[in-house]
């Protein structure tokens, strides 16, 4: 009767694949490219100065708090306690942000820069808490966002090393997942 079981009942969805340029990339990689590439046109935006570019960077929280909902529903394949982590992971930061702008900002404690930075530093931590938790590809996300919050409020002329930084975080995603994939079988 017991032959009639599986072994081992699985506690997560198959890993799903696509191929990019016939290499097997996991799908929470594609999501952690998105990610970058959303980040680099943050970074641009901030580089260029224009106006929306503040709005962007508060955007981007909903943003990659959606990515990584559904990346943790696609691990699971059901609505469990990693994606609801998620979920209230990314609410705690948007709150965050949120009383930042509201309270700090508007009081007249902080400067519009000052609260920019600040909103970029905590995505970036969620990010990397994301990265810890979840999808450890997040976690690069999260250090491309903290690098460029040090280039945006340190050393604007070295902008572009954040553009370089996020093409080699993208080739390491694409190598990597690959390199842990033959490890790991």
């Amino acid at each position: 009767m017991t032959e009639d079981l599986p072994s081992r009942i699985p506690d997560t969805a198959p890993e799903r694949t696509a191929m990019i340029g016939g290499i097997p990339v996991t799908v929470a990689a594609l999501l952690a490219i998105a990610m970058i590439l959303l980040a680099l046109i943050g970074a641009g935006a901030t580089l260029a100065n224009v106006s929306w570019a503040e709005k962007y960077w508060l955007w981007l929280v909903p943003a990659f708090g959606i990515i990584c909902t559904v990346a943790a529903w696609m691990r699971t394949g059901r609505l469990d306690s990693t994606v609801l982590r998620q979920v209230l992971h990314w609410l705690a930061v948007g709150v965050t942000i949120a009383i930042d702008f509201s309270f700090f900002r508007r009081t007249g404690e902080q400067t519009t820069i000052t609260t920019s930075l600040n909103s970029l530093l905590f995505l970036a931590l969620g990010c990397l808490l994301a990265g810890i938790h979840l999808e450890w590809s997040f976690a690069l996300v999260g250090l491309l966002l903290l690098a460029t919050a040090f280039v945006v409020a340190i050393a604007q002329e070295y902008m572009a090393l954040v553009f370089v930084t996020g093409a080699i975080l993208i080739a390491l995603l694409l190598i990597g997942h690959r390199v842990v994939k033959r490890w790991t079988a």
